[in-house]
């Protein structure tokens, strides 16, 4: 028998059950902002600035392109490219340590490098910390009392800026 039937014996009518609710007032129902979505809007503004951290205590083994800026605090063996090198950074702090060649728009150092520091049509900052082996590129180098034992190359802004002769 139906739950809402009611017993043959007795004359009380069948429950009345809600049959659903009008839709709700969309002035009330909560939405995403557009800086809240995850995926962006066609037409929307292009997202901030992306900022990455290899912080200290941490290693990293091998080749990393980086979509933004790049600060290093621990250590990495291996290749750093910033993907869009007209905009990227890669900072190496006082506790970083890269073995391995760093290819960005700006490049500055307070820690330790082994390799090729590219920042051709750009600039590389050396500061009293630092301690710099390997090769150079770079259009603007400013250099403060840092260990530096390394080929330096100066590319003019309107040169090539690939690295290759």
């Amino acid at each position: 028998m139906d739950s809402y039937s009611p017993d043959p014996g007795t004359d009380d009518a069948a429950p009345q059950v809600p049959m659903g609710q009008a839709m709700p007032d969309v002035d009330r129902v909560p939405t995403l902002l557009p800086q809240q979505q995850a995926v962006p809007m066609p037409g929307s503004q292009p997202p901030a600035a992306r900022h990455s951290t290899l912080a200290q205590g941490l290693s990293f083994i091998g080749t990393a392109q980086i979509d933004g800026s790049l600060t290093v605090a621990g250590e990495v063996q291996g290749d750093l490219q910033v993907i869009d090198s007209s905009s990227g950074q890669v900072t190496v702090t006082e506790t970083g340590t890269v073995v391995g060649d760093i290819r960005a728009r700006s490049i500055s150092v307070l820690g330790q490098t082994v390799g090729t520091l590219d920042a051709a049509g750009g600039r590389v900052s050396l500061h009293d910390t630092a301690s710099v082996s390997g090769r150079i590129r770079y259009t603007h180098l400013q250099v403060n009392g840092a260990d530096l034992n390394a080929q330096l190359e100066r590319v003019r802004p309107d040169a090539d800026t690939t690295g290759r002769a």
